[in-house]
């Protein structure tokens, strides 16, 4: 009785062909894990006013929209000017829409601001972001 060839044509396709599938299946299975974890933060999706923007009248209230539910009681947003001097801050949660915060504005002069917000996503994990924006001389 003769013993097959370990190196046969055939059998190292074989071999390739089943590395190459369960090498294939486990990707699919990091990439499926690791988007679920992505889509479940709160990003931020929407801003009022929205980052770069330049407004004629300063806004009295800032408004974030974001990509899942957060908590208001452990988020904030905060207004600064460029040297980092706190104009105001605080969160208020809009009642029917879980993914929104709104902040009081305080009185402001044309110049950029920074709107900095930390929240508490849904799933726990908090998420932290800013963008500017510009008051412009009437």
């Amino acid at each position: 009785m003769t013993k097959p060839d370990k190196t046969s044509p055939k059998r190292a396709r074989l071999r390739a062909n089943l590395n190459f599938a369960v090498g294939g299946a486990f990707a699919i299975v990091l990439s499926v894990a690791g988007a679920t974890t992505a889509l479940a933060h709160s990003f931020l999706v929407d801003a009022t006013p929205s980052s770069k923007e330049h407004v004629a009248t300063p806004p009295k209230t800032i408004k974030l929209k974001f990509g899942g539910g957060i908590e208001p009681p452990y988020s904030k947003i905060s207004i600064e000017t460029p040297d980092g001097k706190v104009l105001g801050e605080g969160s208020i949660g809009v009642p029917g829409k879980p993914r929104e915060l709104t902040a009081n504005a305080p009185e402001l002069a044309p110049g950029k601001y920074i709107v900095r917000y930390r929240v508490l996503s849904s799933d726990g994990h908090i998420v932290e972001g800013n963008y500017e924006f510009t008051v412009d001389a009437k």
